[in-house]
């Protein structure tokens, strides 16, 4: 279904690109026709993108909606507190130093 509806999408952006390009001062010859196909190639990577961007949207939307039923049917059990110590640092080693750098 996804296809489908993506090949619709870009078919319908493809057709508007098309018209536009169809609708300028030289029609579809200006430049040896390259107008006309570079609006029939942008409209179809646009759509292709519209159809993604949409069926992420979707996805996200189903998502959440599946995780708020879950949330709501469990609820979450209180958590246990747990004491923690803290022990003191110990000071770095220090390297002796060597040649050089011990002067």
């Amino acid at each position: 279904m996804g296809t489908v509806f993506s090949a619709a999408t870009a078919l319908a952006v493809t057709v508007a690109g098309a018209a536009a390009a169809l609708s300028a001062p030289f029609g579809a010859a200006g430049n040896g026709g390259q107008y006309l196909a570079g609006h029939v190639l942008l409209g179809l990577g646009l759509g292709h993108s519209i159809a993604i961007l949409l069926r992420m949207a979707t996805r996200r939307l189903i998502a959440r909606r599946s995780a708020r039923k879950e949330a709501a049917v469990t609820a979450p059990e209180p958590a246990q507190l747990a004491t923690v110590t803290v022990l003191p640092t110990r000071p770095p080693a220090m390297a002796p130093l060597r040649g050089r750098h011990a002067a």
